[in-house]
């Protein structure tokens, strides 16, 4: 029977058939339906050599299937061979077919065949596809032999079928391991309404696990850790039992894929903590910090990793509502964010699970493979070559202390518009080139460079949106789809210049990175000479923003000198009422006119400074910014001193977290958090590059890493009261205080006592 109709493409994969590959694209109709459209495909890769005729009569004598093309490498013209395999594995393909070949150039050999079948077709993941073809039915769904897929914008999204899912797991110590601690509970919650928790045998949980999977068929399953830790715990567990864990469509088991992240056929695999990891702000990447960045109201009765074989063993309703709780709340997370990621996905052209794991040099590689292909641009292999730094943009020493009526004037995409403006790109580079960045690299001014082009396209489709965004009722269905799409496109559009100088980008060049920064240097220097000379005060400036005093009546003539002058757009971002700069670049806090409080750098945001710490240096901005009162600020201070003076601290407010960034063996032994991470490891827990150990500083002689504790070790008696007032605390608050001209030992002084007698 004849189709054509339009889906929603979900995810794509590659299957052998006949021996042959098939590209399998997992689809939903508008109705919710599932298919599977399918499509013969012979991938190719290409082959650049200065005897072209050579190489072909050599292949074709082999009885390839070749074609010769017009491509371009880093923009310039050549002639190309492109040579059409039947196999899955092209790399090995390609290596077979030119190892005899001389002084011959291999494109896209190492691209995967999914991926190469997408850009080559133009189709976007979370995006619309419309297929012409044959339907025949299957037992789970419907089949297509696609004669023809194509590309279609703009589609009206499918229902989704959305399952989230939590696993628990029983260790006497340490953290628990496949091989030999079981499963004790899994908790699942999906978007119709079902709420379900499998406890007793460990195997009949595995077994209903699998049903309710058959049963509620989800599109998308949801977790926390689940490409970290839970898809391979359960497949282990199963496999003890003689179990398949058959959580795919067609009964296939997940595998690990490309990014760390691990696929499942047919349905879609979101972990949050894939994005929680790319949060700064957050001390540790947990589900309940997660949930409170996302700005969600949600209550989590908390049963840490360390906690649960004891309270399981005395009060399991508490594990199970935590569970419960956690699947609850991965939904709503989900329901946040479904847009965002959805239209991150289109746009970069990677599945919606792949580009919550991949790094932003990844999603921008994948988008600019896509307008590669359409320009016919060859796409490089990745560089093998170690980190060069490079000068970033300019942040100007802030005058510390405490201002008024500061006005910050943000260029709008500055490293974006001056890569369109002087046509910087990979292949305008030349020597003879017309546009001489302040750094002396040269750019041609004709023809448009490839990342202009791609900036170009980029700026064009977020304004459409935003001028469509303006007719629209912003709750409404399409609008938060279209603001979805634009944030996404602005995250994409703001990191193309960073991806130069990233080492493993297939387009790396330095040159146009570091020339991109030295004219943002430029245009940043030239407008704090221009601010002064209209009579403004420059308090900071970092990369691309202004902070002036002074500027009444004089804004809109420095704003059109910038439009008119240096070509490029700036605008008002906030006007503070009062901001408090500190010694240090990138470290101020200020109040806007509508009384929200900005903090930026202060140990306050960043999460490797105890609770206590970060609470004593918020209040005492908040009291400093709202008041103006040093010396209620100091009040406020002096109050957190006092609670550590009288032990009216929670030891969770003490905890201090680092993260381990690199294997342990790569360390020194003297960082507390490295020395407690090692403990761990001796007592049975995991621990892993990118994981965090949080750690208490408690009373001995010595330095601190011989006197630091994990932290659900520790005792109100044994920490190190002296430690948490002079390091964290007074420390953190001083910062604060001291542009103002406030001493460390007035912070110290309680009342008419000072703190060294208590101590």
């Amino acid at each position: 029977m004849k189709i054509t109709g339009e889906f929603l493409l979900l995810d794509v994969a590659v299957e052998v058939e006949n021996g042959k590959p098939s590209i399998w694209l997992w689809c939903k109709d508008r109705n919710g339906e599932t298919y599977v459209v399918k499509q013969a495909y012979s991938p190719s890769f290409y082959i650049v050599s200065d005897k072209t005729g050579e190489v072909l009569e050599t292949l074709r004598s082999q009885q390839l299937r070749v074609e010769e093309v017009d491509r371009k490498i880093r923009g310039r013209n050549v002639k190309a061979v492109r040579v059409f395999v039947d196999v899955e594995d092209v790399e090995s393909a390609a290596r077979r077919i030119t190892r005899n070949l001389r002084n011959v150039e291999v494109f896209e050999e190492d691209i995967r065949t999914s991926v190469k079948y997408l850009i080559e077709k133009g189709l976007k993941p979370s995006g619309g596809i419309r297929v012409e073809g044959k339907l025949t039915e299957d037992k789970e769904f419907k089949v297509i032999e696609a004669e023809k897929v194509e590309y279609v914008p703009d589609i009206i999204p499918s229902p989704l079928r959305v399952l989230s899912f939590n696993a628990v797991y029983y260790s006497k110590s340490g953290s628990p391991r496949p091989e030999r601690d079981p499963i004790i509970l899994i908790s699942i919650a999906t978007s119709k309404g079902s709420r379900v928790q499998l406890t007793g045998d460990e195997r009949k949980i595995i077994q209903e696990f699998l049903k309710i999977i058959e049963k509620e068929d989800p599109d998308v399953i949801v977790g926390f850790s689940s490409n970290r830790i839970h898809w391979n715990y359960l497949m282990e567990r199963a496999r003890i039992h003689g179990l398949k864990l058959t959580v795919g469509r067609l009964s296939s088991m997940p595998h690990t894929s490309i990014h760390g992240h691990v696929s499942i056929r047919g349905r879609l695999n979101i972990d949050f903590e894939d994005m929680a990891r790319d949060i700064p702000e957050l001390t540790v990447e947990t589900l309940e910090e997660f949930v409170n960045y996302l700005g969600l109201q949600y209550t989590f009765d908390v049963v840490e990793d360390w906690e649960i074989a004891d309270t399981w063993e005395k009060n399991p309703e508490k594990v199970k509502r935590y569970s419960l709780q956690i699947v609850e709340a991965l939904l709503r997370c989900y329901e946040a964010l479904v847009d965002f990621v959805f239209s991150l996905s289109e746009l970069t052209g990677m599945p919606a699970d792949y580009v919550l794991t991949a790094s932003t040099g990844f999603r921008v590689e994948n988008y600019l493979m896509y307008l590669a292909v359409r320009n016919s641009e060859l796409i490089p292999k990745k560089p093998e070559i170690s980190h060069v730094s490079y000068v970033g943009g300019l942040v100007k020493s802030p005058h510390p202390g405490l201002h008024k009526n500061v006005v910050v004037v943000d260029f709008r995409s500055m490293y974006p518009s001056l890569m369109i403006k002087y046509n910087i790109s990979f292949d305008t580079l030349s020597e003879d080139g017309e546009y001489v960045s302040p750094n002396n690299y040269r750019f041609r001014r004709e023809p448009e460079g490839f990342l202009p082009h791609a900036l170009k396209t980029l700026v064009s489709e977020r304004r459409q949106i935003q001028e469509r965004l303006k007719n629209l009722d912003l709750e409404s269905v399409e609008a938060k789809v279209l603001n979805a799409r634009q944030k996404a496109i602005k995250v994409i559009t703001n990191a193309v210049y960073g991806y130069t100088g990233w080492v493993g980008a297939r387009w790396y060049t330095r040159e146009v990175a570091e020339a991109t920064t030295s004219w943002g240097r430029q245009v940043i220097l030239e407008s704090i000479k221009k601010a002064e000379e209209l009579g403004m005060r420059v308090i900071y400036s970092d990369t691309d923003s202004l902070f002036l005093q002074d500027h009444a009546g004089k804004l809109e003539a420095f704003l059109k000198w910038i439009e008119d002058e240096l070509g490029l757009e700036a605008k008002v971002d906030k006007i503070y009422k009062r901001v408090i700069f500190t010694e240090a670049k990138k470290k101020y806090a200020g109040i806007t006119e509508d009384s929200r409080i900005d903090i930026v750098g202060l140990e306050a945001v960043r999460g490797d400074w105890s609770l206590i710490a970060r609470e004593a240096q918020k209040e005492t901005v908040k009291t400093l910014l709202e008041t103006a009162d040093v010396q209620e600020a100091l009040k406020a201070s002096r109050k957190y001193v006092k609670k550590l003076m009288n032990g009216d601290v929670e030891l969770r407010q003490l905890i201090i977290w680092k993260q381990i960034t690199r294997p342990l063996d790569e360390y020194e032994a003297t960082q507390p958090h490295i020395v407690v991470a090692r403990q761990l490891i001796q007592e049975g827990w995991r621990i892993q590059p990118g994981d965090k150990v949080g750690y208490i500083a408690v009373r001995g002689g010595g330095p601190l890493y011989r006197r630091v504790k994990v932290y659900f070790k520790v005792s109100k008696e044994e920490v190190d009261w002296e430690y948490y007032l002079d390091k964290q605390v007074i420390q953190a608050c001083i910062r604060i205080l001291e542009p103002l001209g406030v001493k460390p030992e007035e912070l110290k002084k309680i009342g008419e006592v000072s703190l060294t007698d208590f101590l």
